[in-house]
């Protein structure tokens, strides 16, 4: 089995990276020695025995667990051999916050925006997610609050579902339900997308792919623009042809000496001429 590994403690991720740092101690066993100081977690015996040995390796293997999972910018916090100093420091400089920047934390929060094509569960996750790192620095997020930023960020599209949550009891109104109906508004605008799709093409080649496919009328039905009789088009109409015929018999009937007379008088000037 590979070993587990979580997203390296940063400046930015301290929530996440302690939530999924202490669930990979307490896999290991060795969120105990972690937690609480060595003052209440040492076993009675002298340093010899087998039991306060074990323990030792725990604080070790702990700490160094704590250490791999750090970028190099946070080594400097670690300065301590034991690793619930450790974990208590890195707690303390994350979490030591003062107003400004947890002014800063809501103004984000109350600015979050559902992107196009973002998921409606990941665009939940990621309130939950900035919701809880305003609470790790002591700025409680109330569940209305959470409701307000969830349906204040979405598109226009959903417009219509904030109007009929603006009628819902008070006592229905949770968090839970409001994502049961978002979810569920997602999945009926994802269906209704592919007919809307079909119904109006949205680029050139579909027009042309529409165009091209689309039902030819009967020939029976056509009336030809020239003669105004159906059954043909304006560039198969026979009066055309008819005509075409008639032009060139009285070309031919021009250029005859024997039929125009003046076309022969013509030649015979220019023979004495010669």
């Amino acid at each position: 089995m590979s070993p587990q590994s979580i997203s390296k403690l940063t400046d930015d991720n301290y929530s996440e990276w302690s939530v999924a740092m202490e669930a990979l101690l307490v896999k290991r066993g060795l969120w105990e020695v972690t937690c609480d100081p060595a003052t209440k977690t040492r076993p009675a015996g002298s340093d010899n025995t087998k039991a306060v040995r074990s323990w030792r390796a725990k604080i070790t293997e702990a700490r160094a667990e704590i250490i791999l999972n750090l970028d190099p910018s946070q080594y400097a916090h670690i300065q301590s051999p034991d690793a619930h100093e450790v974990w208590t420091e890195l707690r303390r400089v994350h979490l030591a916050r003062g107003f400004g920047t947890r002014m800063a934390h809501r103004r984000a929060l109350w600015r979050m925006a559902k992107r196009a094509d973002q998921p409606m569960t990941a665009w939940i996750a990621d309130v939950r997610r900035a919701a809880f790192r305003l609470e790790e620095i002591g700025a409680p997020v109330s569940e209305e609050d959470r409701i307000l930023v969830v349906t204040n960020g979405l598109p226009d599209s959903y417009s219509q579902l904030i109007v009929t949550l603006d009628s819902t009891p008070p006592d229905d109104l949770t968090l839970e339900n409001v994502i049961t109906r978002l979810l569920n508004e997602e999945a009926r605008q994802t269906v209704s997308k592919p007919a809307a799709s079909r119904a109006a093409p949205s680029n050139t080649l579909d027009v042309a792919f529409t165009a091209a496919t689309k039902a030819r009328t009967p020939i029976d039905r056509i009336t030809c623009f020239k003669c105004s009789k159906k059954g043909h088009y304006q560039r198969d109409c026979p009066g055309s042809k008819d005509e075409s015929a008639n032009v060139a018999y009285h070309a031919n009937l021009l250029d005859s000496p024997t039929l125009n007379p003046a076309r022969r008088s013509d030649e015979e000037d220019e023979i004495v001429a010669w």
